[in-house]
């Protein structure tokens, strides 16, 4: 009688043992069982969701610190906030620029001297928007 209770108690354990280790390998590899299956175009929503960094060009007639603000921080609302993982060239703001100082929590000012187009990048390994000219 004690055998067959112990062998009870011994198959429910290998179930278990068996179940949570499908339950982890199908997690492990969640992603490539669902590019295997084809599964985004049913589930959109278990897919991940892609990081694309687009460039964009604008033109303003004086290039000010409001400007650099806005740029600045519209970039670091793309890529920065989202901790994206690769350099991005965010912006190419077209305009008159003088040098002055600049500071602000995200961005760094690295152009100084007379232009007429900045660039607005985020670095990725220092985590931060880079001005240039």
């Amino acid at each position: 009688m004690k055998g067959l209770a112990l062998e009870f108690v011994f198959k429910m354990f290998l179930y278990v043992v068996v179940v949570m280790v499908v339950i982890s390998l199908i997690v492990f590899f969640r992603n490539s069982i669902i590019s295997a299956l084809n599964l985004c175009q049913y589930l959109p929503f278990t897919c991940p969701q892609k990081e694309e960094c687009s460039t964009l060009q604008v033109t303003e007639n004086q290039i000010t610190a409001n400007i650099l603000d806005k740029y600045c921080s519209l970039c670091w609302l793309k890529t920065g906030e989202k901790d994206y993982k690769k350099d991005c060239l965010c912006y190419v703001v077209k305009g008159s620029f003088s040098p002055f100082s600049y500071s602000n929590q995200n961005c760094e000012l690295k152009c100084s001297n007379e232009a007429t187009s900045l660039i607005f990048t985020y670095n990725s390994l220092f985590k931060k928007i880079i001005i240039e000219c």
